[in-house]
C-alpha cells in the first residue's frame, strides 16, 4: 500500500510531501506565529490573517526542533545538518554555531526562556571507545559554546535537555543510563556544579524517554514521553522523590504535541492505533479526559488562552488550527495554497523552490510573484471579511470525520514517522524515503540507538 501511495504523485522539491513540524506563539509578540515545516518557515505577524515563507535554504536543510530564544532578540534555533544553527531575521538567513560544537554531531539543544543569553546544547562525538555524548553552554545566545557542564558515563545516552523557566541553574537531562540503558534523568540546582541521578526503570521499564517540559510551577517536576514497544506514554518525575508515574498512554501509536498552558490546564495529542486522539488535565497531569475529534496534531503551543496547533496536512486540509476554549473545538487556519508570498528578505533565495512547488501544485503560481504584504496592511491585525463566514469550527465533541475530508497536495504522501511532542523532536521522514531518519549519527550509533533490544526509538518539534 505505502509502494502505491509513493509512487501516486509527483516527487516535490526536496522529495517530501509537505507539512507541519512545529508552530511557535510567543508570549510577548501579539500577533506573531511561525509554522515550521519541512519546506521551511511560515510566519504571521497579524494572528494568522497572513503568511509569508522562508524556504528551506542549505544551511537550514531538513531543519528540525525549531525554537525561539526569549527577548530582546527572540532568537530562531533550529538543529540541521546535525548543526545548531540560528537566525536573527526570522529564517531569512542563518549562522552555525561554533565554539566546542565544532567536529561534534548535535542531538538536542534548549534556549533558556528566561536569559536570551543562555542556550545548551547536546553533542555526540565518536573516538576509540565509542560514542561519547556532552552537554555544552553558550552565554552569547548560541553563537558559540563553551566547555561542558556534563560528560555522560560511557556507553550512556543522552536522548534531552532542558532549563526551567522560573530558575537558570535547574537543568535537567534525559538518559539511558547503565550496561541496560535504562531510563533516567540527571539534574543539577546549580548551573551543573553537581548533579544527580534519577533511575526510573520502575516506572517505565527500558522505554527510551525524552523531556516534554518541565513543570511551570516547580522545577523538580518535570514531564516525560516514554517510547515503549507497545506505545508511547506520559510520565512524571519528581526528582526530589526520585519517583514517576504513568498517567497516560497510547497504546500502539505515538504522543506528537504537548503543552502545558499559563492556567495551568496541560494537553496532549498524539495518535493511537491509527486514529488521532487529544487529552487534556485540569489537575497537573494526574489524569486526562480524552477530547474527541480534534484533528491530527503535530505540535502545541498557547498565548493568551488560545491554542496553536500545527495540524498534520497529510490527514487534514489545513496545516494550522485555533482553539478558544481549551481544545474543545478547533478553527482551521493556514493552507498551504493559501501562503501570501515570499519573506522579502528571502525572495531572491527561494525563487526557484517556490516555483518548483507551484509548478507540482503546493500553491498558485502567483504566490511566487506576489509583493509581501506592507506593515500598513498587516498592523494592526486585520479583521477576516466581515461579508464573509469563518472557517468551520472542528468540533472536539463530534466524530473525527466531521473535520473536512483531506484534500492533500499530492498523492506521493505516506504516514510520516511522527513529530516528538513538546520541543524535543526526532526529525519526521520524509514520504518517499525509506531511509534512516535519525540526524547525523554514525552506523555504530544507529546500532544503538535502534537496534539495541532495550531500546525502541521512533521519530523527531
Amino acid at each position: 500500500m505505502l509502494a502505491g501511495l509513493l509512487a501516486a504523485g509527483p516527487a516535490r522539491a526536496d522529495g517530501a510531501f509537505p507539512d507541519g513540524q512545529t508552530i511557535l506563539a510567543p508570549r510577548d509578540l501579539p500577533g506573531e506565529i511561525l509554522l515550521a515545516t519541512n519546506f521551511g518557515v511560515i510566519e504571521s505577524s497579524d494572528g494568522g490573517q497572513a503568511w509569508l515563507w522562508s524556504c528551506e535554504q542549505s544551511v537550514n536543510s531538513f531543519g528540525r526542533l525549531y525554537q525561539l530564544g526569549p527577548a530582546p532578540s527572540h532568537r530562531l534555533f533550529a538543529i540541521a545538518n546535525s548543526k545548531l544553527i540560528f537566525s536573527d531575521d526570522r529564517a531569512c538567513g542563518w549562522q552555525v554555531a561554533g565554539g566546542t560544537l565544532a567536529g561534534t554531531s548535535v542531538q538536542d539543544a534548549f534556549a533558556d526562556p528566561g536569559d536570551a543569553g543562555h542556550v545548551l546544547a547536546v553533542t555526540l562525538t565518536f573516538g576509540d571507545g565509542g560514542p561519547s555524548y556532552t552537554v555544552v553552554e553558550s552565554r552569547d545566545g548560541g553563537a558559540s559554546f563553551g566547555a561542558p557542564i556534563f560528560t555522560a558515563d560511557p556507553g550512556d545516552l543522552v536522548t534531552g535537555v532542558e532549563i526551567a523557566s522560573g530558575d537558570s541553574s535547574s537543568v535537567h537531562l534525559a538518559l539511558s543510563h547503565g550496561s541496560l540503558l535504562a531510563p533516567a534523568l540527571a539534574w543539577t540546582a546549580d548551573g551543573g556544579g553537581s548533579w544527580q541521578l534519577v533511575d526510573l526503570s520502575a516506572a517505565l521499564a527500558f522505554d527510551q524517554v525524552r523531556i516534554l517540559a518541565v513543570d511551570r510551577g516547580d522545577p523538580h517536576r518535570v514531564f516525560l514521553r516514554g517510547l515503549g514497544s507497545n506505545g508511547d506514554v506520559l510520565a512524571l518525575s519528581d526528582d526530589t522523590a526520585a519517583a514517576a508515574t504513568v498517567p497516560l498512554s497510547f497504546p500502539n501509536g505515538q504522543m506528537t504535541a504537548f503543552v502545558q498552558t499559563a492556567a495551568g490546564a496541560i494537553l496532549v495529542a498524539g495518535n493511537s492505533a491509527g486514529s488521532p486522539v487529544l487529552f487534556r488535565s485540569d489537575d497537573g497531569g494526574a489524569s486526562f479526559a480524552p477530547l474527541a475529534g480534534a484533528p491530527a496534531i503535530l505540535s502545541l503551543a498557547e498565548r493568551d488562552g488560545i491554542l496553536y496547533a500545527a495540524t498534520d496536512t497529510t490527514s487534514a486540509p489545513f496545516a494550522q488550527a485555533t482553539s478558544e476554549d481549551g481544545g474543545m473545538t478547533w478553527r482551521p487556519g493556514l493552507q498551504f495554497a493559501g501562503i501570501a508570498g515570499i519573506a522579502g528578505c528571502a525572495a531572491a533565495a527561494c525563487q526557484s523552490d517556490c516555483q518548483a512547488r507551484a509548478a507540482q501544485g503546493q500553491w498558485p503560481a502567483a504566490m511566487c510573484a506576489a509583493a509581501p504584504p506592507s506593515d500598513a496592511a498587516v498592523d494592526p491585525p486585520v479583521s477576516p471579511d466581515a461579508g464573509a463566514p469563518p472557517p468551520p469550527l472542528v468540533d472536539a465533541a463530534a466524530p473525527h470525520d466531521a473535520v473536512a475530508a483531506p484534500a492533500p497536495l499530492d498523492a506521493g504522501g505516506g504516514t510520516p514517522v511522527g513529530v516528538d511532542a513538546g520541543d524535543v523532536q526526532v526529525p519526521r521522514a520524509p514520504a518517499g524515503c525509506s531511509c534512516d531518519v535519525t540526524p547525523g549519527v554514525p552506523g555504530v550509533a544507529l546500532a544503538l540507538l535502534w537496534l539495541a533490544p532495550a531500546l525502541r526509538r521512533r521519530r523527531s518539534r
